[in-house]
């Protein structure tokens, strides 16, 4: 099929369009800048230049093509989150550009849009699973653009289109964020917010990646995509073994963990999400976990 990636040039997207055609199909990366081409390219697809922020521009990048995925966002890299308008970027993206990329798939003729989301969305569940009937805790206007993306690609499932909405597990693996806890963890700073006991469910972006050509045969509707859950504490010790670090990655203390602000706050929360539903839909499993050796060299 021709699918044409938004994103393409963000760590996820780049495993996307690689995973993508691997699998035979025919992928156009969509850049922003002439600069992301070579990368685009560099992972075997054509690249195109478009505003992500323009219907009109971006329907004439999608012409032609069956399948649209968006794998756009722009996440601030650990407490920088805390910075005034740190999340102006990320925000933007998901609040303006996820709307008219829904709308320009279907100017364009798309027939199935897959859109990136988050397990952060849901609430603080302790050591109960999370499944996607579970509702999800979006009330505060910070999540305002999440929901806005939400609905986007729900409107888009029309007139015989479908949609498909990714719940990704925290991602780890050759990304900013990782990078920058594997080194905290060799300094000895604290890294890790929430509790020992709490669960986190991760996802490595090879993972990830093959998980947007796993989509292409789900059928419209919300899924959960991550590994087995792990407590935070076992997560600091994989942080530690991957780091070859003395101890494991430290805890912030709860002084400071009271003031993240609502952005970081999510990363606070137990998240034990089952991935069941779309596992059992496509036939998708992890293949890197935490405990794999070399992980962040994938």
């Amino acid at each position: 099929m021709r699918i044409a990636v938004t994103g393409a040039t963000g760590v996820l997207g780049q495993e996307a369009v690689e995973a993508l055609v691997g699998a035979g199909h025919e992928v156009t990366g969509i850049t922003r800048r002439d600069s992301g081409v070579p990368i685009v390219e560099g992972r075997g697809g054509s690249a195109v230049v478009a505003d992500v922020f323009d219907p009109r521009d971006l329907a004439r990048a999608f012409r032609g093509h069956e399948i649209v995925i968006n794998a756009l966002a722009h996440v601030p890299v650990g407490m920088s989150g805390l910075r005034p308008l740190a999340w102006r970027e990320d925000d933007r993206l998901h609040l303006e550009a996820s709307v008219a990329i829904a709308q320009a798939a279907a100017d364009a003729g798309a027939r199935k849009l897959i859109q990136e989301s988050t397990i952060f969305l849901y609430p603080d569940n302790g050591t109960e699973w999370i499944s996607e009937d579970l509702p999800l805790s979006v009330r505060n206007q910070a999540f305002r653009p999440r929901v806005r993306e939400m609905r986007a690609a729900v409107d888009f499932a029309t007139s015989g289109r479908s949609a498909v909405v990714l719940r990704l597990g925290q991602l780890f693996g050759r990304d900013q964020h990782t990078t920058h806890a594997l080194k905290a963890t060799r300094d000895g700073d604290p890294i890790l917010l929430g509790k020992p006991d709490h669960y986190v469910t991760l996802l490595h972006h090879s993972d990830a990646g093959r998980a947007f050509v796993a989509a292409l045969r789900a059928s419209s509707g919300f899924y959960n995509v991550g590994g087995e859950p792990i407590t935070k504490k076992r997560w600091a010790k994989d942080l530690s073994t991957e780091a070859e670090a003395q101890a494991p990655a430290k805890f912030y203390p709860e002084i400071t963990q009271a003031i993240v602000g609502t952005r970081l706050d999510v990363q606070r929360r137990s998240l034990r999400v089952s991935s069941v539903r779309f596992m059992s839909e496509t036939g998708w499993r992890p293949t890197v976990g935490p405990s794999t050796p070399g992980w962040s060299r994938r």
